[in-house]
């Protein structure tokens, strides 16, 4: 018996990349799987992740059983078992550190993708606590605390990408997750995943509408209709002056946004994930009041991006933007 407790989940990709974990580990030994789901957490205040993705994306059947919290059995030792904490993101120090004062034995750690944030280091994870509201010096603290705990604790990282000298590979096995999806015929659209900036305070509502506009202009005169996709901690609505796509499912396996020729948006995971994993046509987009996210990237994080993503083109110069949107296609 195996004894997973799945923690950190704060977005469905999450549970993508937990799901292909799990799945591996079903496919790789005989034995049957019990995981202990804490529930996911917000980000920005919204909690992202329905149960129906729990239903999709972590695996069902005879050889597995969730346990979610509240369940009557929830967290119960089973003798001879094994036991794994899955994190996302970085070992999760509490509930490390309960399962230990618990069971006085340490787990297995297996730590999976958060995003693009896990190829940041500790400074790059204190400046995305800062941008999130947290005030010094907490961010620090905790960005100090989160980075030695994922240099001591963990004993695997299911990563969906790994450095190989100076370059990057896609892992194939993390990649399947993604890749079960079957790829729609392609539209002449071009969809742009947008980041929640106003909502972090980084963007004003007017700066953001006025760069759409930009790109949709350019959009237009490439030949492709124009989409946004909404991240998920954003409200509903904000871009209702164009066609505004659902966001039931992560991007990555959304038919459509699959199904547009190019995909848009400034540096993410989801525009990274769809250039590399699907091989999905993807260009990055600047905004001058943004690029200090840029120049704030860590090592690693830019030449992830510069492996699999050409250079980002500004979007206000319209006749650039325009012939690299045709030059994509």
């Amino acid at each position: 018996m195996v004894r997973v407790t799945l923690a950190g989940v704060r977005s469905a990709t999450h549970l993508v990349h937990a799901g292909g974990w799990l799945r591996h580990l079903l496919a790789h030994e005989d034995a049957d799987v019990v995981v202990d789901y804490l529930g996911s957490g917000s980000f920005l205040g919204r909690d992202n992740v329905a149960e129906e993705h729990v239903r999709e994306f972590l695996p069902d059947g005879p050889r597995v059983r969730l346990r979610p919290v509240g369940a009557p059995d929830h967290g119960r030792p089973v003798l001879g078992e094994r036991r794994v904490l899955l994190s996302v993101g970085a070992p999760g120090i509490k509930p490390f550190l309960r399962l230990v004062a618990r069971e006085r034995t340490r787990p297995e750690v297996v730590v999976i993708d958060e995003g693009i944030g896990t190829y940041g280091d500790w400074r790059t994870r204190r400046d995305a606590w800062r941008r999130q509201g947290g005030r010094e010096p907490w961010p620090t603290v905790r960005a100090a605390a989160v980075s030695t705990a994922a240099r001591v604790l963990t004993d695997r990282r299911w990563a969906l990408y790994e450095r190989t000298g100076a370059a990057w590979r896609v892992v194939p096995e993390v990649a399947a997750a993604f890749t079960s999806v079957e790829l729609p015929a392609e539209e002449p659209t071009a969809v742009y995943l947008t980041q929640p900036w106003v909502d972090m305070g980084l963007l004003g509502e007017d700066a953001y509408r006025r760069h759409l506009e930009d790109v949709a202009a350019a959009c237009e005169a490439a030949g492709l209709a124009f989409a946004v996709r909404p991240h998920p901690a954003e409200a509903g609505g904000r871009y209702a002056a164009w066609r505004e796509l659902p966001r039931t499912r992560p991007a990555e396996l959304d038919p459509h946004v699959l199904a547009g020729a190019v995909v848009l948006g400034t540096d993410s995971t989801a525009l990274l994930n769809l250039a590399a994993v699907h091989g999905k046509r993807a260009l990055r987009v600047s905004l001058a009041e943004l690029d200090h996210l840029e120049s704030a990237l860590g090592g690693d994080q830019r030449s992830l991006l510069d492996a699999f993503l050409p250079a980002p083109v500004p979007a206000r110069d319209g006749a650039v933007l325009t012939s690299a949107l045709a030059s994509r296609r």
